[in-house]
């Protein structure tokens, strides 16, 4: 199954909380720890279903995740034009 490119890294970063089991409350208090970003739930939760945040605060989020390897799977990515 194809995802349109925008909504990637909404998923891609969804997809690493689940693995680590981190919740949207655990990564705003680590956003806000770590890098000083201020966010409640919902507005990360709005971030995540707008997805079309920033590469800075994708990173900022797998930093305070500790993601050390980020692989893309290419072939489920949907360019629209």
């Amino acid at each position: 199954m194809k995802i349109n490119i925008q909504e990637y890294a909404s998923k891609k970063l969804r997809s690493e909380m689940k693995l680590r089991d981190v919740t949207t409350a655990q990564i705003c208090k680590l956003l806000k720890d770590t890098f000083d970003i201020s966010l409640n739930n919902q507005s990360f939760n709005n971030k995540m279903s707008r997805a079309n945040f920033s590469a800075t605060f994708f990173f900022q989020c797998m930093y305070v995740l500790e993601v050390r390897n980020i692989a893309f799977d290419i072939d489920s990515i949907d360019i629209v034009k």
